[in-house]
């Protein structure tokens, strides 16, 4: 995450830019989705706090993305998740400057 966040501060063309910053947005929501689930102690697979998060996977026999979330499972069905044009970028978040 340090890496990226330097690569944020320096130089990058609009499409970099926006592609990094998606990423770490990404790595910081893990980060805190695994420092919850230690907090509250999960100890499997199982646990509600688990089984309440957003999981992505990948079926060899469909040849599909799912996602699951509890016990519902979606077709991925290529939503894109990126940076909204005319953000910046400082270190750890992205943060909207047109409002």
């Amino acid at each position: 995450l340090i890496t990226l966040i330097n690569l944020l501060i320096g130089d990058l063309n609009k499409g970099d830019r926006q592609k990094i910053c998606t990423v770490c947005t990404i790595d910081v929501h893990n980060r805190d989705v695994v420092a919850k689930l230690i907090n509250m102690k999960a100890e499997n697979a199982q646990e509600f706090a688990w089984l309440s998060q957003i999981k992505h996977r990948w079926d060899e026999k469909q040849v599909a993305c799912f996602v699951d979330i509890c016990d519902a499972i979606f077709r991925y069905s290529n939503e894109y998740l990126a940076t909204p044009p005319g953000w910046l970028s400082p270190p750890v978040l992205c943060v909207d400057t047109t409002a």
